[in-house]
């Protein structure tokens, strides 16, 4: 008989702890749609507080609305000129027109031998720009010269150089051994070029205290 309700009281109890379980694996469930309910609950709050402000916002607009239309109702507003506009400003303007203009106020006109004649404006110089006219003219030579020189870009680079050189100071012109320290340019490259420019007539080769070369201008 012990044996039978000792079986019992074990059975019953093996019971409670596997519902008692079964439960447990709810509660973070259950934690889960209470912190979802509070949620809901915060933003009706918030829905019920933009309510509020919308019912405060319609009572003020509509007295608003309310004093727009009470005012067109007291106020008369004619939006053109009546017949009292048009008389008060035909009365106005003859009591302009009947008013003497005092005898101070009226202008002398005068003498045309006093009137100045305008001076006339000396004529704007037109500024030359130098740089640009040497740039034109550097270009103008070098297209005329034959195709070696003018289209490989090397010998075009070089023939350039040695005019803009020459373009420094035309009056005066250079000496050989200047072009050849300022364009750091073999001493045979540099008879070539100058050679080329007086076959083509743009410069002249003078001996004057050593060879001194000049553009023709």
């Amino acid at each position: 008989m012990f044996s039978h309700i000792s079986h019992n009281f074990k059975a019953s109890t093996t019971f409670v702890i596997e519902r008692a379980s079964s439960l447990d694996c709810l509660e973070e469930t259950f934690a889960e749609l209470s912190t979802s309910f509070t949620t809901f609950q915060q933003n009706f709050q918030c829905i019920k507080q933009v309510h509020e402000s919308l019912k405060e916002f319609n009572k003020a607009f509509s007295g608003f609305l309310y004093g727009i239309k009470m005012n067109a109702h007291c106020v008369e507003f004619p939006e053109a000129p009546t017949k009292e506009t048009f008389a008060s400003f035909i009365q106005r303007r003859d009591a302009e027109l009947l008013t003497p203009t005092p005898i101070s106020k009226i202008k002398t006109p005068t003498p045309i031998s006093k009137i100045k004649a305008p001076t006339p404006l000396p004529p704007k110089k037109k500024k030359i720009n130098k740089a640009l006219l040497i740039k034109k003219l550097i270009k103008k030579i070098a297209d005329s010269l034959p195709s070696k020189y003018r289209d490989q870009h090397q010998n075009r680079k070089n023939v350039e150089l040695i005019l803009r050189l020459l373009c420094d100071n035309p009056a005066e012109g250079k000496y050989l051994q200047d072009i050849v320290k300022c364009t750091e340019l073999p001493r045979g490259r540099c008879i070539e070029y100058l050679n080329v420019l007086i076959n083509a007539e743009h410069i002249v080769k003078l001996s004057h205290k050593g060879i001194l070369y000049k553009l023709i201008q």
